[in-house]
């Protein structure tokens, strides 16, 4: 027997469900008629009533009930089905949030490796300076800094933070390094507004800041600091995580011993029951391995 379409099914199955022609068809984005004429043309195909209509709505007749047993196992198994296959796709992807200072002086780079080993993960990044709500915006996962404590997340503390002096070889001549507090002094110094400035650093180098203004000009974004720094235009304070390429290639240099430990730490964070997601779990797994190396080297 040739099987009915599904649309008429669809209708069937909506006004066996609600018991009323009109609440099915506002569920179906129809007309009243519409749903109608369906389980009319149903009906004459099956060669059997499937409803009793009555003043307060459709009521199922033994055949019609028969009929929507087999509906509702098929519906169920079909959107099972979708599921399955939504489910199959979004572990085929994976979004991260993180800063775009982050993702330039650090991530970017390492990706290569990531594909590497894991080839069938596709990861789409996005990049904005303003903490992603995970329980709002489409993104799997992010890379945070703070103290931890996020209501509703899982969290993995990926590395703790310090800040260094670094400067561009050029800007520093025949200077003898490591620069002692007075003479870095002499040089044009940046730092960021996210972070302590070179008051704290004196702070902890021991040193008295000069009186009037403290020094140094302050940027918005951690990689414009570090732009300048690579322009040769400043001493810059930055985050060692976020120079730690150009220190290795010799692009910047350290100009000081003195570090200035950050309260706030690197995080890996995502939704409360997705750790275990498999391409989560994957991309959360290799950065802890790609920032154990990075620490070990410092």
């Amino acid at each position: 027997m040739r099987l009915p379409s599904l649309r008429a099914i669809q209708a069937f199955d909506a006004v066996a469900r609600h018991g009323n022609f009109s609440r099915a068809a506002d569920e179906l984005a129809v007309t009243h008629g519409a749903v109608s004429r369906q389980i009319r043309a149903l009906e004459q195909q099956l060669c059997t009533p499937l409803f009793h209509r009555t003043a307060k709505g459709a009521a199922l007749t033994g055949d019609g009930e028969v009929l929507f047993q087999a509906s509702r196992a098929a519906f169920a198994a079909l959107r099972g089905g979708v599921a399955d296959l939504a489910r199959r796709n979004a572990d085929r992807s994976v979004t991260l949030s993180l800063t775009t200072s982050l993702a330039l002086k650090w991530l970017v780079p390492r990706l290569p490796a990531f594909r590497s080993r894991h080839p069938e993960v596709a990861v789409l990044l996005d990049t904005n300076d303003a903490p992603a709500d995970l329980h709002e915006q489409p993104v799997d996962c992010a890379l945070r800094f703070g103290t931890g404590g996020w209501a509703g997340l899982h969290e993995t503390r990926l590395t703790e933070e310090e800040l260094v002096a670094v400067a561009a070889p050029g800007l520093m001549g025949g200077a003898s390094l490591p620069l002692s507090p007075r003479d870095l002094m002499t040089f044009p110094l940046v730092h960021d507004d996210y972070n302590p400035g070179w008051d704290r650093w004196l702070e902890k180098a021991g040193a008295e800041p000069p009186a009037g203004a403290l020094p140094g000009d302050r940027y918005i974004d951690s990689g414009v600091l570090i732009a300048a720094a690579l322009d040769g235009q400043a001493v810059a304070l930055v985050r060692r995580l976020l120079a730690a390429d150009d220190l290795a290639a010799g692009r910047l240099i350290q100009v000081s011993g003195v570090t200035l430990p950050l309260e706030r730490s690197l995080f890996f964070v995502c939704r409360a029951g997705d750790q275990n997601r498999p391409v989560v779990a994957a991309l959360r797994d290799w950065l802890q391995e790609g920032f154990a190396d990075f620490r070990s080297r410092f």
